[in-house]
């Protein structure tokens, strides 16, 4: 009996277990890294775990947000937490805000949260052989990664990044503290930006595209890591699908095609601005994403993101 349970123990913990390496779904933040996973996860067989390193909602163990293996983490502790998602065995935080309404504060205690219930999906689902890890706060681990993991990069061009940010009023707290972590890894941040005449979230948004622009150097030749470019992606969209999923090997079939084509166009197609504050707001046409920047930003905060830019929009 007891070779029997142990056995039986055995079967479950390696079907438990997802069979094949992970890809990893990341870049800067408001590049269109929630749709493309979304996408992918309707690949037969793949499932998504949404932002597990994210630090206010994300697993237990993950207390700073953009983890650098070798710089703020060690390699060894990194590679338990990350190995904890794909052995499925990760615990999560309720990720309860002081700004969450009551009904949201009982759902994520009773429930989960968007990273905790995602897991959980993964974990239980039938059909497991591939799993998507979406993250953007992986952005900066992806040099380590890109070692044993495929990686997609998302990007945007930095006007329609600053406009974003401002929309939905993110900052970018964790600046100073990433240009030390970077420079333990020997990515040197020459010169910091700095400016109180603008927007703290459009400042936030150039400090962030410094940052990844000089990161970008240590990554751009690697053969695990392909860069998505969120601009094509929004104008050509099943093009950009196509080339993606030829890189990944897999099959575009008619109904990510049509997936693909939904999210584009949006629930009304001549609305061609989101809602303020609404993260991933399906109903205005994305075509016009890199766009509606102009009604956003004022003239004074474009003329500093060009010159931040060095004119390389």
């Amino acid at each position: 009996v007891s070779s029997l349970m142990s056995g039986c123990n055995l079967l479950m913990s390696k079907n438990n277990k997802y069979s094949e390496k992970a890809i990893i779904v990341s870049g800067l933040p408001r590049t269109a890294t929630t749709a493309l996973g979304d996408i992918l996860s309707l690949i037969d067989g793949y499932n998504m775990v949404y932002e597990p390193f994210n630090a206010s909602q994300g697993i237990s163990e993950v207390n700073l947000n953009y983890l650098i293996p070798g710089a703020n983490i060690n390699y060894s502790d990194f590679d338990d937490v990350f190995n904890s998602i794909l052995n499925l065995n990760a615990k999560f935080k309720l990720g309860v805000k002081d700004h969450d309404s009551a009904l949201k504060k009982a759902v994520k205690t009773l429930f989960g949260n968007e990273s905790s219930l995602s897991f959980l999906k993964s974990k239980f689902s039938i059909n497991k052989k591939k799993l998507i890890i979406k993250d953007p706060f992986l952005v900066f681990a992806s040099l380590y990664l890109s070692d044993n993991y495929r990686i997609i990069m998302c990007e945007r061009p930095i006007l329609p990044l600053a406009g974003s940010f401002k929309r939905m009023g993110w900052k970018f707290p964790e600046y100073d503290r990433l240009i030390n972590d970077l420079n333990c890894i020997d990515v040197t941040i020459k010169e910091k930006i700095e400016d109180n005449s603008v927007s703290p979230s459009v400042l936030g948004a150039v400090q962030f595209f410094q940052l990844y622009s000089n990161f970008k150097n240590k990554i751009e030749r690697k053969e695990n890591i392909y860069f998505f470019h969120q601009d094509n992606f929004s104008l050509n969209p099943k093009e950009s699908i196509n080339r993606l999923f030829n890189w990944l090997d897999e099959e575009c079939t008619d109904k990510i095609i049509g997936k693909i084509q939904n999210l584009n166009s949006g629930q009304e197609n001549n609305i061609r601005e989101p809602k303020k504050q609404i993260q991933h707001d399906l109903v205005y046409n994305k075509s016009f994403s890199n766009k509606y920047y102009k009604s956003i930003l004022n003239k004074e905060e474009i003329n500093f993101v060009r010159e931040c830019s060095g004119g390389e929009i």
